[in-house]
């Protein structure tokens, strides 16, 4: 079924879903110019863009994860994070830790030079031009919106 071409869809329920899916083409498009970024300083760091999302999950100022964590957070297999940890364990970024309340676990923790790449990744986002037409209380109602949109469908535990 085709919504904008369905005579038997009221009007009002065929612009509501225009406009969330004009809305998923601009998060698509600010998502993109954002990935290029990121992609770009991961470069920089020795490390594909594909390690992207394992280094997202590993915040700063957070207690470090286990890779069985980062993988839910993620939604992903846990081996899929095992193969970024690899790489960015090689280029230098993290380290794996014994768990400190359970041995046969290890987290994942950022190091000196994985708090470097996300010091640069933080400045060139905030240089890339994302948020230039947006003042702080604009960024602060888009942050509480997104989180707000993601909550139920992808939960995030920090």
């Amino acid at each position: 079924m085709t919504v904008g071409h369905n005579a038997d869809v009221p009007a009002a329920h065929r612009a509501d879903i225009e406009r969330k899916a004009e809305i998923v083409r601009v998060l698509m498009e600010v998502g993109n110019a954002a990935d290029a970024v990121v992609a770009q300083v991961l470069g920089e760091f020795g490390v594909p863009a594909s390690v992207a999302g394992t280094l997202w999950a590993l915040v700063p100022g957070t207690e470090p994860s286990t890779m069985r964590e980062v993988a839910a957070r993620l939604h992903c297999d846990p081996s899929t994070v095992s193969l970024s940890a690899d790489k960015l364990q090689a280029a230098g970024l993290v380290a794996r830790q014994p768990h400190p309340a359970d041995g046969r676990k290890r987290t994942l923790a950022l190091t000196e030079r994985g708090h470097e790449l996300w010091d640069v990744l933080r400045t060139r986002l905030h240089a890339s031009g994302l948020f230039t037409g947006l003042d702080a209380e604009e960024q602060g109602t888009l942050l509480a919106l997104l989180t707000k949109m993601r909550s139920p469908q992808r939960p995030y535990s920090e």
